[in-house]
């Protein structure tokens, strides 16, 4: 039990320091996009893995559903599975015991569509517009117990931005919150 709690602090860890380095080379124009045809469906399964410890504790179920046309993506597969973490994690740590984060991936008029959808405590819409800043966090008793340095989604915007598309975010208090990653030239199809 103590080596599965170090391996999670050292995994914790990990996640924030490569944050932190790929928002820095983002901002400075460093970052650059590995651009490959691969399997979204993995992609989405090993990044739901990662953070399948987290939700187990949470009482947390995740789930995933990839539509046909949309298995085979051309995009920077880790930039992809990074955006992917961060969202999943994000509804994991706002969902309450006995919610749901589902991943939904799709092929439509802007290209692809990612949804990380999930029924958690919601933001208000005053709070929205900070969101997908660097550091910026929503202040409010759902959020003060919660880990996180504000990066996650600024990378998410970032990181979709890189690839020609965008990231919107669409949530109501106490209903839930839908984060749609738009990678309009990654359809493979």
């Amino acid at each position: 039990e103590y080596a599965k709690l170090i391996h999670e602090s050292g995994g914790h860890l990990l996640e924030l320091i490569n944050s932190v380095l790929d928002m820095s080379k983002i901002e400075a124009g460093k970052f650059e996009l590995h651009e490959e045809l691969f399997d979204l469906r993995e992609v989405a399964t090993s990044a739901i893995h990662f953070v399948s410890q987290a939700a187990e504790r949470a009482g947390v179920a995740l789930k995933m559903s990839v539509a046909l046309g949309a298995e085979q993506i051309f995009a920077d597969k880790r930039a992809v599975k990074q955006m992917l973490i961060n969202l999943v994690n994000n509804g994991v740590k706002f969902t309450p015991r006995g919610g749901e984060v589902r991943v939904v991936a799709m092929v439509g008029k802007p290209g692809l569509t990612i949804a990380v959808v999930d029924t958690g405590t919601g933001i208000a819409k005053k709070d929205l517009e900070k969101l997908g800043r660097p550091f910026e966090q929503v202040d409010g008793p759902q959020t003060r117990a919660k880990e996180g340095t504000g990066l996650g989604l600024a990378l998410v915007r970032s990181l979709a931005a890189m690839h020609g598309g965008g990231m919107t975010l669409e949530s109501a208090l106490g209903v839930g919150t839908t984060v749609v990653i738009s990678l309009p030239y990654a359809a493979a199809n």
